[in-house]
């Protein structure tokens, strides 16, 4: 199936990547899907508007899932995004989200699109990662109105089991395009919009390992391309391998020294550190972000672009990085 849309691993959608050589017997999509960020359930609300109010982005109302979570979307144009999830039952399925949340929040992650979830699983086990098979997605609740979303199903998504991806942070989604658009034109309120801070998609996801080498052997086995290896990010504080994901990049991070990657290690260890997010007016972001934060964020320049941090401490856990 075609696809590009939607809601997470638990609940909603994910991410994508488009790679030459054996990546294509994956059947990857257009790069980073989407992002899942973790909020615990009475800080649910105040992270939203951070999200919206404070840092300008546009979200979604509310969907509940029935497997104990509830998430609103941040739609970017080319139809990846970021999603703010809590919990909201406690069961199997979400023990290892309520784990996390027990002593953390922030980015937990994060989805690959495939093309066709039934060669997508069959690619994976041929190449010995063991998976989940096909899981289809349960309908949603539209919070405000009680409404049924995707009676449907929107997705399928598959899950790697025994050998899974550094903090098995990452899962595949296969989307049905047609109920996707039917539920943009039967819920407008769920349609992407544009973000006054004008983020446009997904340029980069900061992925924090133990052992460089082994988590680029796990890509380099599900086919996707590699690029610089072991190169510097001074203001992360990592040495750092590029996965390139058709237009968007896993940079896989080691910690080199004293930064912002030890700092995360010494908290969390493995995970997703942050996101790097592209924008159509740097200068608009930066004005609008430090006057409704009050924050003081110094703009750099680095690999050719102009950007700047909006800190972990500010959003629930995830370091953003809006990027020109």
């Amino acid at each position: 199936m075609k696809i590009r849309r939607t809601l997470w691993i638990l609940l909603f959608g994910l991410l994508a990547c488009t790679l030459p050589g054996a990546a294509q017997e994956l059947g990857t999509g257009r790069g980073i899907d989407h992002v899942g960020l973790l909020a615990r359930l009475e800080n649910f609300d105040a992270v939203s508007n951070i999200f919206s109010e404070k840092l300008g982005f546009s979200l979604t109302p509310a969907l509940l899932s029935p497997i104990g979570a509830e998430n609103r979307i941040l739609w970017f144009r080319n139809l990846s995004y970021l999603e703010i999830d809590t919990v909201t039952d406690d069961n199997p399925f979400t023990q290892p989200f309520v784990d996390f949340l027990a002593h953390h929040e922030g980015a937990k992650f994060y989805g690959t699109e495939v093309l066709d979830a039934s060669a997508a699983a069959s690619f994976l086990t041929g190449a010995g990662y063991p998976n989940s098979g096909l899981i289809p997605a349960p309908p949603l609740t539209l919070v405000s109105t009680g409404q049924t979303v995707g009676a449907t199903p929107l997705w399928q998504e598959i899950i790697l089991t025994s050998k899974v991806a550094p903090d098995n942070s990452n899962f595949f989604v296969d989307y049905d395009e047609d109920q996707v658009q039917q539920m943009f034109t039967d819920f407008p309120v769920l349609a992407p919009k544009p973000h006054p801070n004008t983020a446009e998609r997904i340029h980069a996801l900061w992925l924090v390992v133990a052992d460089l080498d082994a988590a680029t052997d796990f890509y380099e086995g599900l086919g996707f391309r590699v690029g610089s290896r072991h190169h510097r990010i001074p203001y992360l504080g990592a040495r750092a391998t590029e996965v390139r994901l058709h237009h968007s990049r896993l940079l896989l991070l080691q910690p080199d020294g004293p930064g912002l990657a030890a700092d995360f290690v010494a908290d969390r260890g493995e995970g997703i550190l942050g996101v790097s997010l592209k924008v159509r007016d740097l200068r608009t972001a930066h004005h609008l972000i430090q006057h409704n934060t009050g924050l003081s964020l110094d703009t750099f320049h680095f690999d050719g672009r102009n950007r700047f941090l909006v800190p972990a401490s500010y959003t629930h856990g995830t370091l953003l990085e809006m990027v020109e």
